[in-house]
């Protein structure tokens, strides 16, 4: 049966079966290899990258342990409710508002924003008070412990008393957890 096989077709038989014996060696054995590789080599990359973060955050050691205990403060050791922790804030406000001598006439809650690991509280608080005072109650406000922020505000002059300032300002509370 081999003999009645031409030159021509025993040379195409080998071709294939070569072509599938390549075929099959590059499927089974040289692709998973190079997968594999390419694999170590994109792990390995990212172990470098950590080891370089890493290493930088151990040159910066001092550093970031200044900046933990000055930062310790703000957490909070248990959850609180936003009720809670909105509580917290408005107070907070209302008494540095009655250390600087600005009368409170309107305050309202906006907004709570849940974040990655903080919440951010929004209140809208309208105030009349000399320029001296709201001055005094703005940097108490921004130097105080519970991280309150005045981001936005509007000033009109009263009409009838030109000393006296109509404030309404956007205060915001950063809760770290």
């Amino acid at each position: 049966m081999l003999t009645a096989i031409t030159k021509r077709e025993k040379m195409l038989a080998t071709l294939t079966v070569s072509i599938t014996v390549i075929a099959l060696i590059y499927n089974f054995i040289i692709e998973p290899l190079a997968k594999r590789w390419n694999s170590l080599d994109e792990e390995i990359r990212e172990k470098a990258g950590l080891l370089r973060k890493h290493n930088r955050m151990l040159r910066n050691k001092e550093m970031i342990e200044e900046l933990h205990s000055e930062y310790t403060p703000y957490f909070q050791p248990e959850a609180l409710t936003p009720e809670e922790d909105s509580a917290i804030a408005l107070t907070s406000i209302e008494k540095l508002a009655r250390k600087a001598g600005v009368r409170i006439t309107n305050i309202k809650p906006l907004a709570v924003k849940g974040l990655e690991s903080y919440n951010k509280y929004t209140f809208r608080v309208a105030t009349e008070s000399t320029i001296g005072e709201l001055t005094r109650f703005i940097y108490d406000l921004q130097s105080s412990g519970q991280l309150l922020k005045a981001e936005r505000m509007v000033l009109r002059a009263k009409e009838r008393e030109h000393t006296t300032i109509k404030a309404i300002l956007n205060i915001t509370k950063l809760s770290v957890f």
